[in-house]
C-alpha cells in the first residue's frame, strides 16, 4: 500500500511579503530579489531591503517607505527579512498550525466520507433483507392459503336420492 504523501507545503520556505511558497529558500532568494528588492526606477535587483532602501536614498535621493509588490500589512521596510530569516516566528507558528488544521480536516473529511459511504451502504443492504424477507412471508402466506384449499382426500358426496318425499 505505501507511504501516504503528505501535503507538506505549510512547512516549505515561503515569501513573507506576498505567501507564496517555494520548493527551497534558494528560489524564494530569487523571487525577493525579482519581485520585492527591485528598484522601481532603474530595474536593478539587491538582496535585500536594507540595500534597496540605501540605492533609493543615494541614487535617487527619495526615502523608501514601503516594499515594492508586497501585500498591504507585510509592505512596512523595517523588517528585515532575507529569504527565511527574519521573519517573525508568530508568522511561522501561524502557518504551520494553518496547514496542520488544513491537513487534519481533509483526513477527518475524507474518514467521515468513508464512514457515510459504509453506512448507506449498510442500509441498502438492510432494505434489500428486509424487502426479501417481506417477499418471503408473502411467499409462504400464498402457499398456506393453497394449502387450506386443497383436499386431503378423494371428494365424496352423500346424496340419498332413495328417499323421495310424497305429499
Amino acid at each position: 500500500m505505501g507511504r501516504k504523501n503528505r501535503d507538506l507545503s505549510y512547512l516549505k520556505p515561503f515569501c513573507f511579503y506576498c505567501d507564496k511558497i517555494f520548493k527551497n529558500e534558494v528560489y524564494l532568494h530569487q523571487h525577493q530579489k525579482a519581485k520585492h528588492f527591485t528598484c522601481q526606477k532603474c530595474f536593478k535587483k539587491f538582496s535585500s531591503c536594507d540595500s534597496l532602501k540605501n540605492h533609493a536614498e543615494s541614487a535617487h535621493h527619495e526615502v523608501l517607505t514601503k516594499i515594492p509588490n508586497a501585500s498591504a500589512d507585510r509592505c512596512d521596510i523595517k523588517n528585515k527579512i532575507f529569504g527565511m530569516q527574519g521573519v517573525p516566528r508568530v508568522e511561522i507558528e501561524k502557518r504551520i498550525r494553518k496547514g496542520a488544521e488544513e491537513y487534519w480536516s481533509k483526513i477527518l473529511s475524507t474518514q467521515y466520507q468513508l464512514k457515510r459511504k459504509e453506512i448507506k451502504l449498510r442500509l441498502k443492504q438492510n432494505k434489500e433483507t428486509i424487502q426479501k424477507i417481506q417477499q418471503d412471508q408473502i411467499q409462504n402466506e400464498q402457499e398456506e392459503e393453497q394449502q387450506e384449499y386443497q383436499p386431503t382426500g378423494p371428494i365424496s358426496f352423500d346424496l340419498n336420492l332413495d328417499v323421495i318425499r310424497k305429499d
